[in-house]
């Protein structure tokens, strides 16, 4: 579809397949069973749930957001619903919000998700390849409780430090332009389509270096305010942006890539979606053993990142 050989997409992106929604599905849809499952595996009631926190780039609707829709979908009672629009870098937004509410006394369990439907917004031509090639669609979501509502013998990562930080000079290195209020005098308008203002733009060259910059430079500053070593750290949960921009993190952290939970060769960069994906592999791969320490890291649009440790605890 995209006029290039399966083997050029995986040697610049390491990405061997992807999955699609089909035409009649959303992101919505997507978020509602990964919430159903987060909830199911949390052993809590969806009426235990008090706040939802949505992540996605790709939504069912300008407005309103996908959380409220996601709240209908799941049946749950009248809460706060929100969205996060930081791309990949959501899972970290949506955690440190969460966290903030908890100690605040706000709530007590939060469900906080990630979900694309990028598919649907894909260029499938050759001019586009470089682009089109990264994306797929997925969801995963997380339930997040106060130490007073958990259960202490059930497994949970507790998250004990985020670090999250933005720099808008790069606003437009990763940008969808169409709609928006800054195109002029209407927010969408048939010369945007025409000149593709409603397709995804990267500056790839630019992403990837401030990426892994300021990935290793957050992973380094989150542990150090906490006095741990990267040789304590038991796993890292990245968002899956390409195997090249992960093989650069693994070095520049100086860890080997085993380290690294890495599903962007099944998945593709499933941006908002991708490292909640990757924290439900660790979780049914059975990689968080109790006691180990973990490391989240995720970069996106923005520019946003950030950093977050967390530790095992229960069975």
């Amino acid at each position: 579809m995209l006029g290039v050989a399966p083997e050029w997409i995986e040697t610049n992106s390491g990405i061997r397949e992807r999955r699609w929604v089909a035409a009649e599905e959303s992101s919505s849809d997507l978020a509602a069973e990964a919430a159903r499952r987060a909830i199911e595996d949390a052993r809590v009631s969806v009426d235990a749930i008090d706040y939802l926190i949505g992540c996605t780039l790709s939504p069912d609707y300008q407005v309103p957001g996908i959380a409220p829709i996601v709240q209908r979908k799941i049946e749950a009672r009248n809460i706060p619903a929100l969205d996060i629009r930081v791309g990949c870098a959501g899972v970290l937004y949506s955690l440190q919000l969460a966290r903030a509410l908890i100690e605040s006394n706000a709530a007590k369990t939060i469900l906080c998700f990630g979900a694309e439907a990028q598919s649907k917004g894909l260029e499938l031509n050759r001019q586009c390849a470089e682009l089109s090639m990264l994306f797929g669609d997925g969801a995963g979501a997380i339930v997040v409780r106060s130490e007073s509502a958990l259960n202490r013998s059930e497994m949970a990562l507790e998250v004990e430090d985020i670090l999250i930080n933005a720099d808008g000079s790069f606003a437009e290195d990763l940008i969808v332009r169409a709609p928006g209020t800054a195109n002029g005098a209407r927010w969408l308008d048939p010369k945007h389509i025409d000149s593709g203002l409603h397709r995804g733009a990267m500056n790839g060259r630019s992403v990837i270096l401030h990426a892994v910059r300021k990935l290793s430079d957050a992973a380094v500053e989150v542990m150090e305010r906490n006095n741990v070593s990267i040789e304590q750290i038991d796993l890292i949960i990245p968002h899956q942006a390409n195997a090249n921009l992960l093989g650069q993190l693994a070095k520049k952290l100086s860890v080997t890539e085993e380290k690294i939970v890495t599903n962007v060769d099944r998945f593709g960069n499933t941006s908002g979606a991708s490292a909640f994906l990757a924290l439900w592999q660790a979780r049914s791969e059975r990689r968080l053993k109790s006691g180990a320490q973990v490391l989240i890291v995720a970069f996106g649009a923005g520019f946003t990142w950030g950093a977050a440790l967390g530790r095992v605890c229960g069975r």
